[in-house]
């Protein structure tokens, strides 16, 4: 009985996805490249952003609605434009949208929670990671998908740090970072220093 309830729980998750797509194939997403931040709409077809992303399909995001954007001050707007993933720094869904729960069907593995602080060209990403074991930095950043999620994350850009930007998740390129520290989440949350903080040493050696 409790496999026949499981099925039908995954059955009535995927009615519902097939749905969302439906009505709503458009999501307003955010991308942070060297030169532009991207806000437009992408279709992603019911799936998680972090999925099509990891596609080999294509080396592109087709988007449209593009509004481009540099330090905040908008420059163009695009019908439709092509976003080459290998320059996606960063990405996000716009809002207060969370993906990754609802669309991890059937998953039974146990995922620990641990506390995260990256580098990626100027900005600073400091949330929480989903992993099934304790991995090294070393054995993280070598897995095989380019693009990795961090939910509750916190974006500071080092031009800006006074105005961080929060994402529910944040979607990072693996291969374009260029420091990472991984922490159990109780010992992150139980440093009350904040002088000490992988974040606050961060921003230190940015402006030194």
């Amino acid at each position: 009985m409790d496999d026949v309830s499981e099925l039908l729980k995954n059955l009535t998750v995927c009615q519902s996805l097939v749905r969302e797509a439906e009505e709503t194939p458009a999501v307003k997403v955010r991308f942070h490249t060297p030169g532009f931040e991207i806000v437009a709409d992408c279709d992603l077809g019911g799936r998680r952003i972090s999925d099509v992303m990891n596609q080999s399909i294509s080396d592109y995001m087709e988007c449209s609605n593009a509004s481009l954007y540099r330090r905040g001050q908008l420059i163009d707007q695009m019908a439709k434009v092509n976003v080459r993933k290998p320059e996606i720094m960063i990405a996000g869904i716009a809002g207060d949208t969370h993906e990754a729960a609802a669309k991890r069907i059937g998953s039974r593995r146990a995922l620990q929670l641990f506390h995260t602080v990256v580098a990626i060209d100027r900005w600073i990403i400091k949330g929480r990671l989903h992993m099934t074991t304790h991995k090294s930095v070393k054995e993280f950043l070598h897995a095989n998908r380019d693009f990795f999620p961090i939910a509750d994350a916190s974006v500071i850009d080092a031009e800006s740090p006074e105005s961080p930007q929060h994402m529910n998740v944040a979607i990072i390129n693996r291969p374009r970072v260029s420091f990472m520290e991984i922490t159990e989440l109780e010992a992150s949350d139980s440093d009350s220093d904040s002088d000490q903080s992988p974040v606050a040493r961060l921003l230190h050696e940015v402006k030194t």
